[in-house]
């Protein structure tokens, strides 16, 4: 570790530069790292300015054209807390390679000191220098060869490596992805396909009265968790509407399931309670919410109710009189 006392004019007290290296012994192409450390007076700054490469001697410039070859320096580290001696520390790390054997002497980087004056405005700045380094650089070349004594190392044919087995699993892997891929889609085409030929030969009516009788005498046993319940009454009702209808209610939210109907000028009388039947189940499913066994049968009886008012409204207009045909 070096140090440095600079002496300023304006300042009570010295700017004393502490350096130090991680090592001074190394090859070229390695990496060094100098830190230069300094107690500074409170309400000051100190910048790195530049930093500086010594020049090559004369037949020696290296193979890259500077000496050292610095790596972009990080912010220094600042410690703001102010000792007993009006000083806070600042810290820099440069980080550099030398390509040029030898004996290399590292000057310090230019910093710039600014004191603010008692007054609050800034001072005239002031140009630093910490001290320098010297570094002890090895060839990585062969002990006492010149470089241009070297042979150009043969040229040898490039070779390309083989396939590793990551590579071949990676590409088996992405065959079964795709055979899995092509027979999911070919099972769910033709599950489709066969569903489109059951075609449902009971009534929607129907269908819909014979799944409320079977959940009436579901309701007589409910019990603590009616989510099931619950979930094939809207399911039903839902179901009958679609196939009545026409459109694809089941798809629908229920609040979609009301707005649509009301667009399509098919809004249900209040008496049948549709959208607080809906909501009760939502909150049911969804929000873990209880019912009772008289709650149950009452949303039954209203989805009765809406089946005999879509029924009617969907009722064909009778035939006026006179247009009976005579038996």
């Amino acid at each position: 570790m070096t140090r440095s006392l600079l002496l300023l004019p304006f300042l009570a007290a010295p700017i004393v530069f502490e350096v130090a290296v991680d090592r001074t012994e190394v090859s070229v192409g390695d990496r060094v790292s100098v830190t230069y450390t300094a107690r500074v007076p409170a309400g000051s700054t100190l910048t790195l300015d530049a930093l500086v490469t010594p020049e090559p001697p004369k037949g020696q410039r290296p193979p890259g054209g500077y000496v050292l070859d610095f790596e972009p320096p990080i912010p220094p580290i600042i410690d703001r807390a102010v000792a007993s001696d009006g000083t806070f520390l600042w810290k820099q790390t440069v980080t550099f390679l030398p390509f040029l054997p030898g004996t290399i002497v590292v000057p310090g980087p230019h910093v710039t000191f600014e004191e603010k004056k008692p007054d609050g405005l800034p001072g005239h700045p002031l140009d630093l220098r910490p001290p320098s380094v010297t570094l002890r650089v090895a060839s990585r070349l062969p002990k006492d060869a010149k470089p241009e004594g070297l042979l150009p190392k043969e040229d040898r044919p490039v070779r390309l490596p083989g396939p590793s087995l990551l590579f071949w699993a990676g590409i088996t892997a992405l065959a079964l992805l795709l055979a899995t891929a092509l027979a999911w889609s070919f099972l769910r085409k033709r599950r489709q396909a066969v569903a489109e030929e059951i075609i449902p030969t009971i009534p929607p009516g129907e269908e819909l009265l014979e799944e409320l009788s079977r959940l009436e005498r579901e309701a007589d046993f409910l019990g603590d968790d009616p989510r099931g319940f619950y979930a094939e009454l809207t399911h039903a009702v839902k179901r009958y509407l679609e196939r009545r209808l026409e459109m694809p209610v089941l798809e629908w939210t229920s609040f979609e399931t009301v707005r649509r109907l009301t667009e399509k000028e098919l809004d249900l009388p209040r008496e049948i309670g549709f959208s607080e039947l809906l909501s009760a189940a939502d909150f049911v499913k969804f929000g873990r919410g209880r019912s009772t066994r008289d709650t149950a049968r009452d949303h039954l009886a209203r989805a009765r109710k809406l089946h005999e008012h879509v029924e009617a409204r969907l009722a064909p207009p009778p035939a006026p009189p006179g247009t009976e045909k005579a038996t």
